[in-house]
């Protein structure tokens, strides 16, 4: 399974995450929201823990990309196999 997040803006100081899971047979997006309110509400983390452990803060780039989504699926408990059982915006924090 790849995984990623796309990250998007309204008025240039806000980021919206959606979290990008593919398999040979199937891609599907899950709409987090605002980055901040993510981490708070849904995973229950502040930003800058979540960014100790995945050693960067710079997820614009490929490699600290697919770490913040690999660890946002592991939280989330989000696989190849069980991600049909969830709709678009299960996670959403908004």
């Amino acid at each position: 399974m790849k995984t990623s997040i796309e990250i998007s803006s309204n008025y240039g100081f806000d980021y919206n995450w959606t979290l990008v899971l593919s398999t040979p047979k199937k891609t599907k997006r899950f709409y987090l929201g605002q980055d901040i309110k993510f981490c708070r509400r849904i995973l229950g983390l502040e930003p800058s823990y979540i960014i100790e452990v995945i050693g960067t803060n710079d997820i614009q780039n490929k490699t600290g990309n697919k770490k913040l989504a690999k660890f946002i699926c592991g939280l989330l408990n989000l696989n190849g196999k069980n991600m049909n059982n969830f709709q678009d915006w299960d996670f959403c924090s908004q």
